[in-house]
């Protein structure tokens, strides 16, 4: 048997605490392949919560440092789990794989797209393997989802669909988790980035690639934000409002539009309709298919979502559950730990790569190009870096 594989947790602020609830259920179920060697984190406070829920989880402390480069210097990792905020994926991902070690990024995978590819090059030189963090296809349902409408053809041959999710709600612009989202140059976008690359991702992965893409931002809330990563009071210069529409290279369209900034009646509405019927998304965020959809076809017949979880589990042999859900977890970042792990373990790709990030990143930031150009733009003129004004900026601004 194989040694541990050694990993570190670079960013110990919200979302890597989910990753580590991902570890301690895979834990808890008897999956033992991992060890903590290392947390990184600018603020000691963090760094030091996180040592005292591994070591309570796992029964060993990690080392704490302030830098990736001062844990690269006195620890040994096989692989980072990078959970920085968006602007930082590079600059942590970088140093990691010109020395070899793996690493899972969070979404989206780099800021731009030639952060996506600078790490891309520092991988392919080592070795070393970059996977993305991405939770939303990974759940039971959003499977069970895919399964029905590409290998059961629940609707038939799909044609269109509409996610519309309008409304008003009030971030926290004061806490430092909401604040670097506000800026451009620390989020690289909005929340159609953000939470953005789970929809293209989810779009990708059931709908095929996009062709191209024509969108519409809007911004309407624009506080003053105080100091996020030290860069000082900003206003913020993010969206808060979009209709986009996106066409794939299959002929399917995608009409997709988002608002906090709606006031009075709400939206929320996600249905996929094809030749044969449609499906409702019981989502009410961006994350398609994360709850389930419920069928509706053309002569009239109704089928709830848990039935359709049921006819395809009974689709999969045990194998295949063990491969998709392993250790019997269905939660997305639970799947998403264990593929990372796995894949160092075994020498093998994982799930979704650092290429796969980038494309689902493409799509989200073809959005903004063409917000900025006011046309439709190709999604590989964006991948390809032939199409970038929107990007320029941000990788002037941290020399990318």
């Amino acid at each position: 048997m194989k040694d541990q594989i050694r990993l570190a947790m670079i960013g110990c602020g919200g979302i890597a605490a989910a990753h580590l609830n991902g570890y301690e259920n895979l834990v808890k179920a008897g999956y033992d392949r991992f060890r903590f060697e290392a947390v990184v984190d600018p603020r000691q406070a963090n760094a030091q919560q996180f040592q005292d829920r591994i070591e309570a989880m796992t029964g060993h402390r990690p080392a704490a440092f302030a830098t990736v480069e001062e844990m690269l210097k006195g620890a040994k990792v096989d692989g980072a789990d990078i959970c920085t905020p968006h602007a930082m994926h590079h600059s942590a991902a970088i140093p990691c794989l010109k020395k070899g070690v793996s690493v899972m990024v969070e979404k989206p995978c780099g800021i731009t797209i030639k952060a996506s590819k600078k790490m891309l090059a520092a991988a392919e030189k080592t070795g070393a393997i970059i996977a993305t963090a991405e939770q939303i296809r990974r759940t039971r349902p959003a499977r069970a989802m895919e399964w029905a409408i590409n290998k059961k053809k629940m609707i038939g041959e799909p044609r269109f669909m509409t996610m519309q999710v309008f409304g008003h709600a009030d971030f926290d612009w004061k806490s430092y988790a909401f604040a670097w989202r506000g800026l451009q140059i620390l989020g690289g976008g909005g929340m159609a980035f953000d939470a953005g690359v789970h929809f293209t991702d989810m779009m990708l992965y059931v709908f095929g690639p996009v062709k191209d893409v024509t969108c519409e931002f809007r911004t309407y809330f624009t506080p003053v934000l105080n100091g996020p990563a030290g860069i000082g009071k900003k206003k913020l210069d993010v969206e808060d409002t979009w209709l986009a529409t996106l066409r794939f290279e299959s002929g399917f369209v995608c009409h997709w539009g988002y608002s906090r900034e709606a006031r009075g009646h709400k939206t929320r509405t996600g249905i996929y309709y094809g030749s044969k019927g449609s499906l409702r998304d019981r989502q009410e965020w961006m994350h398609p298919f994360q709850n389930g959809a419920d069928l509706i076809t053309a002569d009239g017949e109704e089928v709830p979502y848990e039935r359709i979880e049921e006819m395809y589990l009974a689709s999969l042999s045990q194998k295949q559950k063990d491969k998709l859900f392993p250790y019997g977890l269905g939660d997305g970042i639970s799947n998403e730990c264990w593929d990372f792990v796995d894949a160092l373990d075994k020498g093998r790709q994982p799930e979704l790569t650092g290429v796969d990030g980038m494309k689902s990143k493409a799509v989200a930031m073809a959005m903004y190009e063409s917000n900025l150009s006011g046309d439709w733009v190709k999604v590989a003129d964006v991948e390809s870096g032939k199409v970038n004004a929107y990007q320029k900026p941000i990788d002037e601004y941290w020399k990318i």
